[in-house]
């Protein structure tokens, strides 16, 4: 019975992960539009000095949030939920407008509106534009267009707006939770795999930096060996350390910070957080294989050498395929907790999981709602990995141990 309920659970979760998919990969459901917007038009024969003051116009000139005043740029253009406001003059400039959208319904007369300005402020006469209705969460988008026509004299400009009606967030907390998951669904997958990639990608390539240094930090010179010899193994030794002290030494943000703002390193910021993510956790590795290496009975080692192997043959036969399956739950518990740690990669402008989330969360100014949505996926993104280690571990035979974070 037991087992049964466990499958059914796994099914769901499954299909889940397949419905957030789907929708990820097509996240606004936009409705397809017969208008399609236009380059300016000119009309009459403008002289050069008047169609320079009405394309200057026309690139100062943009629709308003009647709200809070600011300008609808074109990312704020395509995030429409309330009634804009159209300026009707610019100078001397009259500007008519049109849409393209029944749910966009623009008055045809003016209203005053007091807008800030570098002069102070001042009272424009603008057209409301009416958002006749708002699109439902699973409805996506709908598309509108503005065409603005301004009037000079003689002569014409037709520039146009591209803009959305995107659904509204309501204003209680289950039903922001519920908004935020599945509006932002796109930008929340595309944060996991970035968290993802990263914290897979960085333990794999730490794990690899981390054999060379745990065979450097086992060095011990021997007084059958050479000077040079001595010399290398001292400084291979020493510089395992250090790396290892100061890796483990500083946090993994100002790690970052110190790369790619110090240094300026690579000129990505996706590859300078893997690097840094890399670095830091060849130290921590390092430092739990050479804790399992010392652990494993010094008998081993005697009897390889009474074999006929050579130093670097016991340690590559005998004590490192050992030590690496001993160490798995620690390595393990490494990828989950750099799963957690790439939060603090945001400081160097990668939209990570919870840089995508700042982001969301800054759009609609409802921080709880999204914070409660990335601390769930991030919950989801631990337990799931945890179990994932527990089984290739016990399908490894190596004991199940709860293990503390080791930063």
């Amino acid at each position: 019975m037991k087992k049964n309920r466990i499958g059914i659970v796994k099914k769901v979760i499954m299909a889940a992960l397949v419905m957030g998919l789907i929708y990820a990969l097509s996240p606004n459901f936009l409705k397809d539009s017969d208008v399609v917007a236009i380059d300016n038009i000119i009309i009459g024969n403008p002289s050069e000095e008047v169609l320079a003051i009405l394309e200057a116009a026309s690139e100062i000139v943009m629709p308003y949030n009647y709200v809070n005043k600011q300008s609808l740029t074109t990312n704020r253009l395509k995030q429409v939920t309330a009634t804009m406001a159209l300026p009707s003059r610019y100078d001397e400039i009259v500007i008519t407008w049109e849409s393209s959208s029944d749910q966009v319904v623009i008055e045809d007369v003016t209203s005053p509106l007091v807008v800030a300005s570098p002069q102070g402020s001042q009272t424009i006469d603008i057209y409301q534009a009416l958002i006749s209705s708002t699109p439902s969460i699973f409805q996506g988008a709908n598309p509108f267009i503005l065409t603005a026509t301004f009037h000079y004299l003689d002569a014409a400009l037709i520039k146009t707006y591209e803009g959305a009606i995107v659904p509204v967030m309501p204003n209680d907390f289950i039903g922001g939770v519920v908004f935020t998951a599945i509006r932002y669904a796109s930008l929340f997958f595309e944060g996991v795999l970035t968290t993802l990639g990263l914290s897979l990608s960085g333990t794999i390539i730490g794990f690899t930096l981390a054999l060379l240094l745990v065979a450097l930090r086992l060095q011990k010179p021997l007084s059958r060996d050479s000077k040079m010899t001595r010399l290398i193994k001292k400084v291979g030794t020493g510089f395992a350390k250090g790396y290892i002290t100061v890796f483990r030494g500083t946090p993994m943000i100002v790690q970052a910070s110190f790369f790619w703002y110090g240094l300026g390193l690579f000129g990505d910021a996706l590859l300078c957080g893997l690097f840094v993510v890399s670095l830091n956790t060849a130290a921590y590795i390092a430092e739990i294989l050479r804790g399992s290496i010392n652990a494993i009975d010094q008998g081993q080692t005697e009897a390889s050498r009474s074999l006929g192997l050579t130093s670097l043959q016991t340690m590559q036969h005998v004590i490192f395929p050992q030590a690496v399956k001993n160490s798995m739950p620690a390595i393990g518990n490494e990828f989950v907790i750099n799963i957690k740690d790439t939060a603090v990669l945001s400081v160097i402008g990668i939209f990570e999981l919870f840089n995508q989330t700042t982001k969301i969360a800054g759009i609609h100014y409802r921080q709880l709602e999204a914070y409660l949505v990335v601390a769930i996926i991030y919950l989801f993104l631990t337990y799931g990995v945890t179990w994932i280690l527990q089984k290739v571990e016990k399908r490894l035979d190596i004991p199940i141990k709860e293990l503390p974070s080791s930063n």
